[in-house]
Formats: C-alpha cells, structure tokens, sequence
C-alpha cells in the first residue's frame, strides 16, 4: 500500500468484477430461488438496475473527486463530523462483510469437504492468508486477480456446459406461481448481495492511473453487466436442473456439479465449483480488507497505511468466532434478512448524502 501505487482501468474492471462475482456466484442461486421461485431471473434483473444506479453514482463523484477517495469526497462536501457520523455504519458493516465472506469459506469447507477439522482453525488460516495479501498492495492484488478469476470463469461456464444433459425446460414455469411478491422479496436479497456492497468501489476507483480515466466508466459498466449475466445464467441452470427443489440447496452450483454424469467419464466434478467458491471468496474478502483498512486509514488521516491491517485481521477474527458461538441458524438469518436493511444504512445513504452534496454544489 504504497502512497503513489496504481493501476490500470482494466485492472480496476477486472477487480470490480472480482468483487461483484466472488462468493454470490455460488452463494446466490439457492436463496434466491428459495425466495422468488422461478422468478428469481427477474428479481436479479431488478437488483442489477439498482446497481447500475449505485455505479453512476460512484461514477459521478469520481468524476467530480477524481483524486479523493470517497471518505476524502464525503469530508470535503459535508464536513469532518458528519463523515465521522456516516462512516460509523459504513465501517461496522465492512467489519461484518469482511468476517462473513471469511466465515464463509470456512462453513462450506467444514460441511462440504473437511467435516472434522475445527472451523475456526479454517478461518484463522483464512484471515492470515488474505491479510498478508492485503499488505503487499493494490497493485500486487489487481495483478494476481486475472490467474484465479479466468479459472472460475472457465469452471462455471464448463458446469453450465456439461449440465446441460440434465436441463428440463418444463422447470421454468410457471415464471410467477406465488405472483409477484416472491420476486420483490427475492430483487431485496440481492440488492444486498451484492450490488448495494459495489458502493465500496468508490474507495478505490482513485488508484486508477490518470491517463487510464476516461476508461474507467466503460468498464465499470461492461463488468456490472457480465457479472449479472453469469449471475442470471448460473441462477437459471440451478433451476432447470432442480426445479422446485433448486431454493434447498444452500450451494446449488456445487450440487448441481456433484450430478453431471457423462459417459461414466466425467463425473463427480463438484471440486471444481469447491475450488471456485474458496479461490472468489478469497479475492473478495482480500478487497474487502484492504478497502476496510484503507476507510479507517482515511478518516483518521494515518501516514501509514499498513499499521492497521493486522489489528482489524484480529478484530474480524474475533468478530467470526462470536457467529460461530451463535450457531450457523443466525449466519443464515442475518445474510438473508439483517444484511440488506443494514447494507441501505451502511452504505446507500451515505452514497446519497455524498452525491447529493456534490450534486447541490454544482447548482450552487
């Protein structure tokens, strides 16, 4: 985390994609389902509108604050103490962002592969790893993405693929079988995963090279609509494999690899999508740290901006324990209920208040 680091516009793209795609790619489909039925395409068809709207936001004051992060925008339009005010949700919700993608990993490793390992020897090895890669940078961690995110890509495309055989297309209908309550229910959970949490990509849109800016929008917007699309893809799979049955799978991709049967040949391919959910949980719980790190050494104004990465490791850590304590029943009820209402407070008002405050200076 070097003052002067920077990187490219499509190394920004290609991270906002991490970000975007990361754990939601395996974690989405099956709640979503639970709660829209068949129509769960069309509730993410709603969030990712709401999230084309959070980006031209993030975008605008970017333009306007190219060089300030947005702590630093938020300072210099509202003033010191309603920043103060405002980051104090939008910090604790990072803190319980960046536990719960870690937790994560560990839950789907201590149930799915590894049963009698203790999960918080998971998680502590998780939080060394991903702060350690914290520390070495920016530029460090938009270089390493490309490796890990072509290697998802490729796994989720080739299930999608091999799947196929045990697509039936009567599974899609009926698109509305409970009406349209089901799929407003569904578009509020993935507002909250994971398009509200794009907000925090105005944390670090200032790293982009000058001479890259004018690029920067485009894509921004090209990685919005392709994690959507895959999003939409891998939720529409689950269901033709699954029907009904697709909103009981809590990792649907996983279970929906662990039945591709070709030829006797090509079976029992579930690994693939477990090395998947672990390496996107990785990248976006190491973004999520840094922009943490990164809040904190802004609103306080630190000349070092690496002091404080092991001390909100621990913090984090302990903060997974404590969830842990509480059993997975709460985990599950507070990503699927809690996150989203608090997500709108932690990061959608100030985002507002922010653009707004922009937006009344330029009139004024």
């Amino acid at each position: 985390m070097k003052a002067k680091e920077q990187i490219s516009s499509l190394q920004m793209s290609v991270l906002f994609f991490s970000f975007m795609t990361g754990s939601s790619i395996v974690n989405i489909p099956g709640p979503l389902i639970g709660y829209a039925k068949n129509g769960a395409w069309i509730s993410l068809l709603l969030s990712i509108a709401c999230g084309a709207f959070f980006l031209s936001c993030i975008l605008y004051l970017y333009h306007k604050f190219p060089e300030l992060t947005f702590i630093e925008a938020s300072r210099s339009l509202v003033g010191k103490w309603i920043t103060i005010l405002l980051a104090i949700p939008f910090i604790t919700f990072q803190f319980h962002m960046t536990s719960g993608i870690v937790l994560d990993i560990g839950l789907f490793m201590n149930s799915s592969m590894m049963r009698q390992t203790p999960l918080y020897l998971f998680v502590l090895i998780i939080f060394v790893i991903v702060s350690l890669t914290v520390r070495s940078g920016i530029e460090s961690i938009a270089r390493m993405l490309f490796v890990p995110m072509a290697m998802v890509l490729s796994f989720i495309i080739l299930i999608i693929i091999l799947s196929s055989s045990n697509y039936e297309i009567d599974h899609l209908l009926p698109i509305l079988p409970e009406g349209i309550k089901p799929v407003i229910l569904g578009a509020y959970f993935s507002y909250g995963f994971p398009y509200v949490e794009l907000v925090l990509m105005a944390m670090l849109l200032p790293y982009v090279r000058t001479e890259d800016r004018p690029n920067v929008k485009k894509g921004m917007y090209i990685a919005l609509f392709i994690n959507g699309f895959l999003l939409i893809a891998v939720t529409l799979s689950t269901i033709l494999v699954f029907g009904p049955m697709a909103g009981e799978r809590k990792y649907s991709m996983f279970e929906v690899a662990r039945i591709i049967d070709l030829l006797d040949v090509i079976q029992r391919i579930e690994s693939v999508i477990g090395i998947s959910l672990i390496l996107t949980s990785f990248i976006k719980a190491t973004i999520t740290l840094f922009i943490l790190n990164l809040t904190l050494s802004k609103l306080f104004k630190l000349r070092d901006d690496r002091i404080l990465v092991f001390p909100i490791t621990f913090v984090c850590y302990l903060y997974s324990l404590h969830q842990i304590d509480n059993g997975s029943a709460h985990w599950i009820y507070a990503v699927s209920v809690i996150h989203a209402f608090w997500a709108t407070f932690a990061y959608l008002l100030p985002l507002i208040v922010v653009t707004a405050a922009a937006l009344l200076r330029k009139k004024g």
